[in-house]
């Protein structure tokens, strides 16, 4: 790449949710470097990710300097972050919503404090806890497309569905942290009920049954080629 291209641009293919046209306006294409989409770049750690951009031209901030941060590359405080999301995106029914496989959370440490909840809360085993006890977004793959309830229920905000129209899961600015508090405390009560602990208790359990499940499949898998092969 060359080395005054110092501006990504994303174009969000799969979802549609950047204006794209808005965002190629504004820069040169000598000084662009254009990608299909950077949760998907994210998702495979895009050694591109890892160039020192100037200026991000995407959707969120707070969503970008997540994914770059899932990536390993966190992003220098001096980058310059242009908001390009549309309000909405395409209808859930979209087939290219169905089948986008770019759909993960991502986390914003600035307000996790490694409660653990979507840990105990996720069926998939998406998430697990590093060394140091943070809760990191292990499995991405395996998240549930279209998906965001571990998002609706974290008592901090802090795991971001880029790809969600929901404020403030998609990354959102936080403005109103009373409003935000409340509407989690009614999110919580739908999905988990009175008794959170016995419902954290319960999914942690189903997702190990669910886990073992799926080792067990997969060693089947294994010993049936392996014997079949041999035969």
């Amino acid at each position: 790449m060359s080395a005054n291209k110092t501006i990504l641009i994303c174009q969000c293919a799969a979802r549609g949710l950047v204006n794209v046209d808005a965002a190629s306006s504004r820069v040169a294409p000598e000084e662009s470097v254009v990608i299909p989409d950077l949760c998907r770049a994210a998702a495979e750690k895009d050694p591109i990710l890892g160039t020192r951009f100037s200026e991000i031209h995407a959707c969120h901030p707070r969503a970008v300097r997540a994914l770059f941060s899932f990536a390993g590359f966190p992003l220098p405080e001096g980058a310059k972050l242009h908001n390009h999301r549309h309000p909405v995106g395409p209808p859930a029914d979209n087939p290219s919503v169905q089948s986008d496989t770019a759909w993960f959370p991502v986390i914003d440490y600035d307000r996790c404090t490694s409660c653990g909840q979507c840990f105990q809360f996720c069926l998939f085993g998406v998430y697990e806890k590093d060394e140091s006890g943070r809760v990191v977004v292990a499995n991405p793959q395996s998240c549930k497309n279209n998906c965001p309830a571990c998002a609706r229920i974290c008592p901090e905000a802090a795991i971001i569905f880029p790809k969600v129209g929901e404020s403030p899961i998609n990354g959102a600015e936080i403005s109103d942290e009373d409003g935000l508090k409340a509407n989690i405390k009614v999110n919580v009560d739908e999905i988990l009920g009175d008794d959170v602990y016995a419902a954290l208790t319960a999914r942690r359990q189903k997702r190990r049954a669910l886990l073992n499940e799926k080792k067990i499949g997969k060693a089947l898998a294994e010993r049936k080629k392996y014997f079949g092969e041999k035969s």
